[in-house]
């Protein structure tokens, strides 16, 4: 294979490859990032797409196992671009892929070589009796469900039927919800037994005439043929959709354990959403992504306009990882304040993407997609690195000591080594670990509360501090609060907002800083925008605060120049409540 001239790929080549291969497929750099996969691999492997693009190849199998088995592959791809042979790896989710695996060298027109094809299969197996499908990727190994191919080959059949005598198809993609969590609590083995309950529900939802496939690692594909026209289509999928909801309420007994399962749904119909296998199966996902972001079990139809939040998604998408590549992302740091001295005591650290035609692009607009893609990892990586080296630049400069708070999103919490990203970035930069704070959401540690507290006793013990975010708005209560190392509770904004005119806020507000100060808990307040809420925290005993009353979120020169003229908050005139009494 050959890239073209600027070292690109024909885009539609390789999706139309990823698509219709009955073979894993996935494309590796020449460091080991693995690019791209296609969901037969994460069937294969049991791997999410998500999880593995944009890793090195290292990250999902056993490091020294790949590296004694790279060692001879490097020197046959050298001298014949090409290799191929059985392999058995040991997998990061503890699976065991026992298969053939076939690597080739992409060629450039010019330069070095930058890219790897690699495809796997399973090993060859009898076919069954009076089997009408071809070799052995027409069935999935788990589930017995039929394959993305072959899904995808009904799915032209029945639409070829439709067109004959003026009938819809629908087609339905559905995602588990939280499927990751069940399968890492209690283990592959129940995922697995849960993933074939899953299976059979679905297939007693659906006529003889439809079919059920398994096209990705907790995703499933519904094929309704021959139904009616129109809105007579829209009724038909929306009634097999409400009866898939009711077959997966049914709880699910499984390793000691009552398992609640909820999905999400897209739909599409032929022939009012495409006249291709190809255009259905992406807006079916078009759909399915919209209803990811509503609430669990919902489903949602396809519409041109969600086609056009995808186009622009996919821009945004396709901008921020160059944005990574080139250096484009920078951190805004916002003051926060001692309430007693009125001297800077810390930062919070806020990613910024600094694009070179559009200007600053706020981070809520890229947070969202950097979290579905997976690229906050590498982002949220580089924001602690770069905390820690800033960190070290002002103690070099004999500036007084601030903590600088970095956030953590829920995806790093669950999927990233943070224990190791912050040993490390502790000893190359050789800071003192009180100054580094990370802040993590009440929503990223309720989903597991145990494995939560074990993880962040195990960072809590490397020296740095611990935050709770945006308190008040999540789930957590007291009982659990207090098993938790923090050392400090920051109140959300959106108690600060109305609180001096709301009696009710400044009552909550008065609650959640008594209970932090009974766990020996700093408390911050985020959004202090005037003098007379400001007046309330201190009569309240807050400890400190940040917002636009003192500062917003400057670039790092301006913090500095802060630091070294010692910059305070002015103490503001006595609360409603103090002139009173």
């Amino acid at each position: 294979m050959v890239l073209d001239r600027d070292g690109s790929f024909d885009g539609k080549l390789i999706g139309l490859l990823l698509d219709n291969s009955p073979e894993g497929v996935f494309l590796v750099d020449r460091r080991g990032v693995v690019s791209q996969v296609n969901r037969v691999f994460s069937v294969m492997t049991g791997l999410g797409i998500d999880s593995v693009e944009g890793k090195s190849i290292f990250r999902q199998a056993n490091r020294g196992q790949l590296e004694d088995f790279l060692g001879p592959v490097r020197s046959k791809l050298w001298q014949y671009g090409f290799w191929q042979g059985s392999i058995t790896l040991d997998l990061v989710n503890n699976k065991i892929f026992k298969g053939f695996l076939k690597i080739s060298v992409i060629l450039p027109k010019s330069g070095p070589i930058r890219y790897y094809l690699c495809q796997m299969a399973r090993r060859e197996q009898p076919k069954p009796e009076n089997s009408l499908m071809p070799g052995n990727s027409a069935l999935d190994s788990l589930t017995k469900l039929a394959t993305l191919p072959v899904f995808t080959d009904r799915l032209k059949q029945a639409i070829s039927n439709a067109a004959r005598h003026d009938r819809s198809v629908g087609v339905i993609i559905l995602d588990l919800d939280r499927f990751h969590i069940i399968n890492d609590s209690l283990g592959s083995e129940i995922g697995d037994q849960l993933l074939c309950i899953v299976a059979k529900r679905l297939t007693g939802c659906l006529r003889e005439s439809d079919s059920v496939a398994r096209i990705g690692a907790d995703e499933f594909g519904m094929l309704l043929s021959d139904i009616d026209e129109g809105p007579g289509a829209v009724r038909n999928s929306g009634f097999v959709s409400q009866k898939i909801y009711e077959a997966l309420a049914i709880p699910i007994h499984l390793g000691g354990e009552l398992i609640e399962v909820t999905a999400a749904m897209g739909i599409t119909l032929y022939p009012q959403d495409g006249e291709g296998p190809d255009d259905l199966l992406k807006n079916a996902e078009t759909a399915l992504t919209h209803a990811r972001q509503m609430s669990r079990n919902t489903y949602q139809f396809f519409s041109s306009k969600m086609a056009e939040t995808a186009r622009l998604r996919f821009a945004l998408e396709s901008s921020l990882r160059q944005a990574v590549d080139k250096n484009q992302l920078c951190l805004y740091y916002q003051p926060q304040v001692d309430l007693t001295s009125g001297l800077v005591i810390g930062a919070e650290a806020l990613i910024r993407w600094i694009h070179p035609e559009q200007g600053i692009i706020s981070p809520v607009r890229f947070i969202p997609v950097a979290e579905e893609t997976g690229l906050i990892l590498p982002i949220g990586e580089w924001v602690i690195r770069s905390a820690c080296r800033q960190i070290a630049i002002w103690r070099d400069k004999k500036l007084p000591p601030i903590r600088v708070g970095v956030n953590l999103s829920a995806v790093q919490f669950q999927r990233q080594d943070i224990e190791k990203i912050v040993k490390e970035s502790l000893e190359e930069t050789g800071i003192d670990p009180k100054c580094l704070d990370l802040e993590i959401t009440e929503s990223a540690i309720m989903d597991d509360v145990e494995k939560a507290v074990s993880m962040l006793n195990r960072i809590s013990k490397l020296g740095v501090k611990l935050s709770i975010d945006d308190f008040g708005t999540g789930y957590s209560s007291l009982s659990q609060l207090r098993h938790f190392p923090f050392k400090t509770l920051k109140i959300d904004r959106s108690f600060v907002h109305s609180i001096v005119e709301d009696e009710g806020d400044r009552a909550i507000v008065n609650a959640i800083i008594a209970m932090a100060h009974s766990l020996n808990q700093t408390v911050i307040v985020e959004g202090v925008e005037t003098d007379a809420q400001l007046g309330i925290m201190r009569h309240l005993k807050c400890n400190e605060m940040q917002g636009f009353l003192f500062s917003k979120p400057v670039p790092v020169e301006s913090l500095t120049e802060m630091l070294i003229n010692g910059k305070r908050l002015q103490q503001a005139p006595p609360c409603p409540s103090d002139q009173a009494g």
